[in-house]
């Protein structure tokens, strides 16, 4: 045997398992691990980057790049919370830019991932349903919620699904019973009076609305102000016909960074005059 045959055969010898398979070589083989792996890392601080403009787009009040970004960050998504995340990113984007349709779409694409959803999910589904006035839908969905987050704003937000669908005496149920049991009742009070000014007991409504404005008064620090109070007055005084003053309360909400969800709830239940 000449020795150029004799080390082609010790080559292949070497490079082939006892199954008679071809093996890598653990040079070969370690760089494609280390290929793999910072591929991975890479997407996820990708995601991570993105996930965050978006938000800051919509902080700036520029839906169009918070969509963009949104629909990048989807396509990069590993996993069904991602792909969810990515999802109620996109529907902010639309609810922004008033299309509350795809905002609702893509809320259902996010629980479609994580049926259990998020509270805060609930919420914005919600808000793009009151806009869309499918109050069934959106009664049961916080419905749903509830018996997720039992203890949360879920409960106010049912109970404001209720009135606004005209399922009076239901909401008055739960809020007889809800009073009773609270320290602070100016935003339950609140509620109550919306049920009587529906129900023409204008005289009842204005009493229960006087009194719940006393109570946030009485609550309200001057420099540093709770913005749930500040909310609940803005619809108070709107509701009392005060609408330069609950214009000016609405000011403050911006002034003190409430949260922009805060603010739509508000928005879309107070005229603009």
């Amino acid at each position: 045997m000449s020795r150029k045959l004799a080390i082609l055969i010790s080559c292949l010898i070497c490079h082939t398992q006892a199954d008679g398979s071809p093996k890598q070589s653990n040079v070969v083989s370690k760089n494609l691990e280390g290929a793999h792996k910072p591929a991975t890392e890479k997407q996820s601080h990708q995601l991570s980057w993105l996930t965050k403009q978006s938000r800051l787009a919509l902080l700036r009040n520029r839906p169009n790049i918070a969509l963009q970004k949104a629909n990048q960050s989807l396509r990069l998504a590993m996993d069904n919370l991602q792909r969810a995340e990515a999802h109620i990113l996109r529907a902010l984007a639309y609810q922004h830019s008033g299309k509350p349709k795809p905002a609702l779409h893509a809320c259902q694409l996010a629980f479609s991932q994580i049926p259990e959803g998020k509270l805060d999910w609930y919420l914005l589904r919600s808000e793009n349903q009151y806009t869309l006035k499918l109050h069934k839908e959106r009664i049961n969905g916080l419905n749903a919620g509830l018996k997720i987050h039992p203890h949360s704003i879920l409960k106010p937000r049912y109970v404001d699904a209720l009135i606004e669908a005209g399922e009076n005496d239901a909401a008055l149920k739960i809020i007889k019973d809800e009073l009773p049991t609270l320290r602070w009742r100016a935003h339950w009070q609140l509620k109550k009076a919306r049920i009587l000014i529906a129900l023409k007991r204008k005289t009842e409504a204005q009493a229960t609305l006087k009194s719940a404005l006393l109570e946030i008064q009485q609550r309200l620090n001057a420099t540093h102000p709770n913005v749930l109070l500040l909310a609940d007055r803005a619809f108070i005084e709107h509701l009392m016909g005060k609408h330069s003053k609950s214009k000016a309360t609405l000011l403050k909400l911006y002034k003190h960074r409430a949260p922009s969800s805060l603010i739509k709830y508000l928005e879309a239940r107070i005229p603009k005059k």
